[in-house]
């Protein structure tokens, strides 16, 4: 604009009129410029397709380290593990109450710019207006335990004071004495999820338990 600031914009492009061809244009672009781009995508499989077929171009103008494409949620992963990896600060926090774990030693990137493929997918239920939540997962003996303990007892519908009277649920407290808030949410959580376990859609595949996301499963 007037000021040498950019605006957001809107485009639209009608199928089979240079789409892919006009982001990744527009990236290269801003990637000289100075800007760190972000293509974000709801399919994986575009995104990649879209990434191979430019890499060329990228690589020849030297901006390929400026540019990522790749999903949305892959964007919001990289945001939020900018500065080391959230998941394992959080694992290693509660497992060994430290906070001592890597982090990223990537130099700050540039003002960051970002093009979205088929904008009306971003607009739907699923991301604009929801949140994003990463999960870290704890392994334990004692939480194998307190989980065996309250699906074998599912079918008295338990409560949660008759959970926490368990010697299950006081062997965890005792593993982690410092998280017993976060495990008695947990526990709800629990409480509530085997009483309703048979409604989840998910699927077997190569031997795994995955959940449809978007045109992916997870």
């Amino acid at each position: 604009d007037e000021n040498g600031q950019l605006i957001n914009n809107l485009v639209q492009i009608g199928a089979g009129e240079g789409k892919s061809i006009t982001l990744g244009v527009t990236a290269a672009i801003l990637a000289l410029l100075g800007f760190d781009v972000h293509c974000a995508c709801y399919s994986k499989y575009l995104s990649e397709k879209n990434y191979r077929e430019l890499l060329l171009l990228f690589d020849s103008l030297g901006v390929a380290e400026y540019i990522r494409y790749g999903t949305i949620n892959k964007l919001y992963e990289d945001m939020i593990n900018g500065n080391g990896n959230v998941c394992q600060m959080v694992e290693v926090l509660i497992s060994h109450n430290s906070n001592e774990v890597s982090k990223s030693s990537e130099p700050d990137a540039g003002a960051k710019i970002l093009l979205i493929d088929e904008v009306d997918a971003l607009l739907n239920k699923n991301f604009y207006g929801n949140v994003y939540t990463p999960s870290a997962r704890l392994r334990d003996s004692s939480i194998t335990s307190l989980v065996d303990f309250i699906w074998n007892q599912r079918i008295l519908i338990l409560n949660i004071n008759e959970v926490k009277d368990s010697d299950e649920y006081k062997a965890c407290c005792n593993r982690f004495p410092n998280w017993e808030p976060l495990i008695l949410e947990a526990l709800k959580d629990l409480i509530n999820d085997v009483n309703i376990y048979t409604t989840l859609e998910y699927v077997v595949k190569e031997d795994k338990i995955v959940y449809k996301e978007q045109d992916d499963i997870a």
